[in-house]
C-alpha cells in the first residue's frame, strides 16, 4: 500500500488508542508509526541504493518491530502509558498491510539472508506516479486530513472557523460514503481474486481485501463520530 493508505490506517489505530487511553497524543503518534517504515527505508534506498535499494528493508523487518514493542513495554512499565505500544502497533500494521510475509528475507532479517536488492530508476518519480494514479489514495488522503483536522480542532487552543458542527457532520458523511464505495470495491475485487482493481490498480487481491476492510471500518467510524460529539475528547 501507499502513503495515504498507511496514514489512514495509522489514524484509525490512533483513534482506537485515543479512545482507550484518553490521550490525544495517540493519534499523531500512530500516524507517524504507520509511515515510519517507509520514511526510513525509502530514505535509505535513496542514500545507499547498493545496500537498501528495494525500499523495504530495516523498517519492514520484524526486528524493527521487536525493538519498538520492547521499548513500548518498558515505557508502559515505567510511565504507565500505552503510547509506546500504540506506536509499535502502528509500525506492525504497516508491515502487515504490505504483506511482508511474502518477502521472508526482509521480514525475518537477518535469519533468512540479506535484504533483496534491486535498483529503481527515477526512484522518486516512480513512486510519485504510483501514488497519484491510485484513486483510492485520494480518498484515503481526504479522510486522513479530515480526521487530523478534527483532532486539531479538538485542542482547546486551536479552532478552524469554517469547520462548524454542520460542516463537520457533512464532511464526515461525504468521507464515509467515499470510503464505503472504495471499501466495497476493494473488498469485492479482493474476494474475487481479481488484481488491479480500478480504484487501486497496483494492489493485489490480498491487499485489496485488507484495504477494503480498513476503508469500511473507517467509514463506520466517520459516520458515528459527529453523533458522539467526537466522543473521545
Amino acid at each position: 500500500m501507499f502513503l495515504f493508505a498507511h496514514v489512514f490506517l495509522g489514524a484509525f489505530i490512533g483513534l482506537g488508542f485515543w479512545h482507550l487511553t484518553r490521550d490525544r497524543r495517540a493519534l499523531p503518534l500512530c500516524i507517524i508509526g504507520a509511515i515510519l517504515p517507509d520514511l526510513l527505508d525509502k530514505s535509505l534506498a535513496l542514500l545507499l541504493p547498493a545496500f537498501f535499494g528495494s525500499g523495504r528493508t530495516l523498517g519492514h523487518s520484524l526486528i524493527f518491530f521487536s525493538i519498538a514493542i520492547a521499548a513500548g513495554i518498558l515505557i508502559w512499565h515505567y510511565r504507565r502509558t500505552l503510547l509506546g505500544i500504540a506506536f509499535a502497533c502502528a509500525i506492525v500494521s504497516h508491515q502487515i498491510i504490505d504483506e511482508m510475509w511474502n518477502v521472508p528475507s526482509t521480514w525475518y532479517y537477518p535469519l533468512m539472508g540479506p535484504f533483496p536488492i534491486f535498483i529503481i530508476l527515477d526512484y522518486i518519480g516512480h513512486y510519485f506516479w504510483l501514488e497519484v494514479s491510485n484513486p483510492s489514495e485520494w480518498v484515503f488522503a481526504c479522510a486522513s486530513l479530515l480526521i487530523i483536522a478534527l483532532w486539531y480542532t479538538g485542542l482547546p487552543e486551536h479552532r478552524i472557523p469554517f469547520l462548524t458542527s454542520r460542516g463537520i457532520t457533512s464532511a464526515c458523511f461525504v468521507s464515509a460514503v467515499l470510503l464505503g464505495i472504495v471499501g466495497v470495491c476493494l473488498f469485492f475485487f479482493g474476494l474475487a481474486a481479481i488484481p488491479h482493481a480500478f480504484v487501486a490498480p497496483t494492489y493485489d487481491p490480498v491487499t485489496n481485501v485488507m484495504a477494503g476492510l480498513v476503508a469500511l471500518c473507517g467509514a463506520v467510524v466517520l459516520v458515528k463520530w459527529p453523533g458522539q460529539d467526537r466522543g473521545i475528547q
